[in-house]
């Protein structure tokens, strides 16, 4: 069955409790950091501050920096059929944070956020989460620009077996970019992964999404789901999609 993810940030606050109507819909909280980097007031601080429409790049800038209260705040705050999202900032954090989580937590990690530092973390650590078969969801998810030899490591070599494509995309001095210029990347890796994989790995896609055009899109490219981002700043768009899928 397809599934409609909606996207940290906004699975924070979009939440679905009648599950007969929006029983496909899954909300992934966080991005969640082993550490606290700041709470509220920072989150709207930095919003205010960053958030940014580019009608020239055609889409959303930030640089927030995945503001957030620590992982055991984020432990304590899940609900059932949720996606906990965690990033790793310092080379041991995906061993903390791998003591921290039960295997029964679904999580998807957060591989490549263009505002913080990934250089010390250590993608080795990664199959510490990988043996459970009790998540339901445990996915990797990755960067535009990501080579393939690192989606192979990422696959072949660490075991995932679901991959979300894609973040956002890097632009000089304004962040990460969202929206309509993330379609060609998106379907770009879409397109790699089942050449490659074929359909050995459920893929979950997004950016730029916004009505059925665009999730027929994704879908007839290959996509077993859809993630919504920008598209949230309207919840009432994202139930029609979801309702009247």
């Amino acid at each position: 069955m397809m599934h409609y993810f909606i996207a940290a940030p906004f699975g924070n606050y979009l939440k679905y409790s009648n599950k007969d109507v929006f029983h496909p819909c899954v909300s992934v909280t966080g991005t969640w950091t082993l550490d606290y980097r700041g709470g509220w007031l920072t989150r709207l601080w930095r919003i205010a501050k960053t958030l940014r429409y580019s009608s020239e790049l055609k889409g959303w800038t930030n640089r927030l920096g995945l503001p957030n209260e620590g992982l055991a705040v984020g432990l304590n705050r899940i609900q059932a059929n949720e996606v906990l999202s965690i990033a790793a900032i310092k080379k041991d954090d995906w061993k903390k944070m791998a003591r921290m989580i039960d295997d029964c937590v679904s999580l998807e990690f957060n591989l490549s956020c263009p505002n913080v530092s990934h250089d010390d973390v250590n993608w080795d650590d990664l199959p510490l989460f990988l043996g459970s078969k009790k998540r339901k969801w445990c996915i990797a998810k990755v960067s535009p620009l990501i080579e393939e030899k690192d989606l192979s490591f990422l696959i072949d070599e660490v075991g995932f077996k679901q991959i979300h494509l894609c973040n956002t995309l890097p632009v000089d001095g304004r962040g990460g970019l969202s929206g309509p210029s993330l379609k060609p990347y998106a379907l770009g890796l879409i397109e790699t992964v089942r050449s490659r994989w074929g359909d050995d790995l459920e893929i979950i896609a997004g950016g730029g999404v916004q009505n059925f055009k665009d999730v027929s899109l994704y879908m007839s490219a290959g996509s077993n789901h859809i993630s919504l981002g920008s598209v949230c700043f309207n919840p009432r768009k994202v139930k029609s999609l979801i309702v009247k899928r």
